[in-house]
């Protein structure tokens, strides 16, 4: 009797650790920021972590569940083609060269997950389980799973690597659980309406070869219907009086001249729409195009990195902060523009920025890989004081 007693306590016990240890796993809120670009507020993420950190080095080598959401603020969304620059140039200044080689295909993978321009109040999340890879949601509606344990590393570094897109932002997602009030209950009230969810739920769905062989079945059968209305047509035009048959040919005379003003003003309509909308178009990567963007940038940052000069006003008044740069270039590197996408708050370092972009031009003439006239990189830096 008493061993039966023990037994079962026993289990008791185990039972209740197994249920603390599963409670312990999930992943806590470490931290949470805005993340602004152009002067704009484009989202609002939150890093989850099992473990709580304000050390970056400490989250990245803890192979632990993680969970990075970001809720789209930004009035107007944010282009496919931003949202994929980001990521892209993110890697690429704080991941190893072959680390950006082994995951190229997985990056090209990530890219393709994003169908559409996210909208004003979009929940994008990437939830990592060791030896399960990332699970990529957006509005809750799962997009797909790139495996491996490495893939949510790259991403994060992104963030939090030793060079960030924005440095703000890095410090406001390593709070070690230390966020403020207001700023969750503002992320926690940001949710996605279902016709935008169902919107989303169609990024998703792939055409089975039932789905495509039943498409073209109807096309035919639609395409053979159209020549035997028009066969019946033509035999009806033959029967009628020549008075009749005038009329009937001024009558179709006139359809056609509606139907192809009709045709212009629909043209005329989406070529306004594609003009507006022209950001959101991006060529497809590959993983050789992919490389050679990031290995560009890279080089390119390299290039101005070695030109930033502290300003000597800064450095006497102690102050510090970070700077983001646009940089537009023709295909022969020449620069077209620059533009400040985030200022520190010491407009000596805004200026030292953007001297050390001035003084890196002209750039590397673009590879046959980065198509097009133009191409765009930002770049990061970030002014520090030695201890």
């Amino acid at each position: 009797m008493g061993l039966k007693f023990l037994t079962k306590l026993f289990i008791s016990f185990l039972l209740a650790s197994i249920s603390l240890l599963s409670v312990a796993a999930e992943p806590q809120l470490n931290g949470m920021a805005v993340h602004i670009d152009l002067g704009k507020e484009q989202f609002i993420g939150a890093l989850y972590s099992t473990t709580l950190s304000d050390n970056p080095e400490k989250l990245l080598a803890n192979n632990q569940p993680m969970r990075m959401e970001l809720k789209i603020v930004a009035p107007e969304g944010i282009t496919t083609r931003r949202f994929s620059r980001w990521w892209i140039e993110g890697m690429a200044i704080n991941n190893s060269p072959a680390l950006l080689t082994e995951q190229a295909d997985n990056m090209v993978k990530f890219d393709a997950f994003f169908k559409g321009r996210f909208a004003n109040n979009d929940a994008v999340a990437f939830a990592y389980e060791p030896a399960k890879g990332v699970n990529v949601t957006v509005n809750d509606v799962f997009l797909g799973n790139i495996a491996g344990d490495k893939f949510f590393g790259m991403l994060l570094r992104t963030w939090v690597g030793k060079v960030p897109l924005s440095s703000d932002y890095k410090d406001g997602i390593l709070k070690n659980g230390q966020v403020s009030a207001d700023l969750k209950a503002r992320f926690d009230k940001i949710k996605p309406g279902k016709d935008r969810v169902a919107e989303v739920g169609t990024w998703s769905k792939i055409k089975s070869p039932a789905d495509i062989a039943a498409e073209k079945e109807k096309e035919k059968e639609a395409k053979e219907a159209a020549a035997l209305a028009a066969k019946a047509s033509s035999s009806q035009a033959t029967s009628v009086p020549a008075v009749d048959a005038a009329k009937l040919a001024a009558q179709k005379a006139e359809l056609a001249k509606a139907e192809a003003a009709k045709l212009a003003a629909q043209k005329a309509a989406a070529a306004t729409a594609a003009s507006a909308d022209e950001e959101d178009e991006k060529p497809a990567l590959t993983a050789q195009t992919l490389l050679a963007r990031q290995f560009y940038v890279s080089d390119q940052l390299k290039k101005i990195y070695g030109n930033v000069r502290y300003p000597k006003k800064a450095l006497e008044r102690n102050q510090t902060g970070s700077v983001r740069i646009a940089i537009v270039i023709d295909r022969k590197g020449n620069v077209l523009k620059t533009s400040i996408v985030q200022a520190s708050d010491a407009e000596s370092l805004n200026d030292a920025a953007v001297d050390a972009v001035e003084k890196s031009g002209p750039f590397t003439a673009l590879p046959d890989a980065i198509s097009g006239a133009t191409f765009e990189f930002t770049a990061p830096l970030k002014f520090t004081l030695q201890k």
